[in-house]
């Protein structure tokens, strides 16, 4: 969830930390929900002139792209753990792996100059 302290912020962002509010979510859901619904509606008075019987089945591009999104969805994570690396594949080699002196690595603070 968004941090309580926007003063550190510019206009763009505090207007975007509304956008994190649970109600306004919910908004966005129902609006998604019923703009979805809208163009199920308008199918119904689509005419088409598909090159498969399935083609002309009323939502069948809204149910096919759906299974198509599914279908991504599910193949990465397939994919991951077929050609997927662990977290330190080359952990020996790179610079994340040594230790710094913590005198040394000159931190600054969000916001320092």
């Amino acid at each position: 969830m968004a941090d309580k302290s926007n003063d550190n912020l510019g206009p763009i962002g505090k207007a975007l930390t509304k956008l994190e509010q649970p109600q306004i979510i919910m908004k966005m859901i129902y609006g998604l929900a019923g703009f979805c619904a809208l163009l199920l509606i308008a199918d119904f008075f689509h005419l088409r002139h598909g090159k498969f019987e399935s083609e002309d089945l009323i939502g069948f591009y809204a149910f096919f792209g759906f299974l198509a999104f599914a279908f991504i969805i599910f193949a990465t994570k397939v994919l991951k753990n077929i050609i997927g690396r662990r977290e330190d594949y080359y952990a020996p080699d790179v610079i994340d792996a040594e230790d710094y002196p913590e005198g040394e690595l000159d931190v600054k603070e969000h916001g320092d100059g």
